[in-house]
């Protein structure tokens, strides 16, 4: 599965001076190329936290890295959150923190610190009370991860000024409306 002509999603975070994981979230879902839902979702969240990370001093080769991610997070479905129980969002935090660590599945270190961001991100979604809505899962996903990524990677991560104003509840016939902490 493919992130049909996600391109723009490198294109921007190479270019990105941010070191705030949010705000760039918020400036690649804003593009128009980027749909309300799917599972393109599965790889903005990841690749703004690689993108900063790197901005504020992580190692790695970010252009390498957010390929990785691409092809790491191509792999999750949309709907994933509805059919394996794992929101895609949550799920690139983890591929990037993964991807940042040089973890392997038989190398110790950064294992459990990654299993256990996961899980923490998994609770505040699933916490947020409804299903299918990408982009406030998104948001919960980035700015729960940004601490574990600052404490793993040794870098200091940006933290928002303020909460977004989401612009596409009127898109979504599930929106939970002033339930949600991004709804205006």
């Amino acid at each position: 599965m493919e992130h049909n002509g996600a391109s723009w999603v490198k294109e921007i975070c190479l270019r990105s001076t941010s070191t705030c994981p949010a705000d760039l979230l918020e400036e690649l879902m804003a593009v128009p190329e980027c749909p309300a839902f799917g599972p393109v979702h599965h790889y903005l969240a990841g690749a703004a936290l690689l993108a900063c990370a790197k901005r504020a001093g992580a190692d790695g080769n970010l252009e390498a890295q957010l390929d990785e991610l691409e092809e790491r997070s191509s792999g999750v479905p949309g709907g994933a959150c509805a059919r394996w129980g794992v929101c895609g969002a949550a799920a690139s935090c983890g591929m990037a923190l993964a991807i940042a660590q040089e973890n392997a599945p038989l190398k110790e270190a950064g294992w459990s610190e990654t299993q256990l961001m996961v899980a923490d991100l998994l609770e505040k979604i699933a916490r947020a009370g409804a299903p299918r809505c990408c982009k406030r899962d998104s948001r919960i996903a980035v700015r729960e991860a940004t601490p574990w990524f600052s404490r793993a990677l040794g870098v200091e991560l940006g933290l928002p000024a303020s909460r977004p104003v989401c612009t596409v509840s009127s898109n979504n016939t599930v929106c939970i409306g002033s339930s949600c902490p991004y709804f205006g």
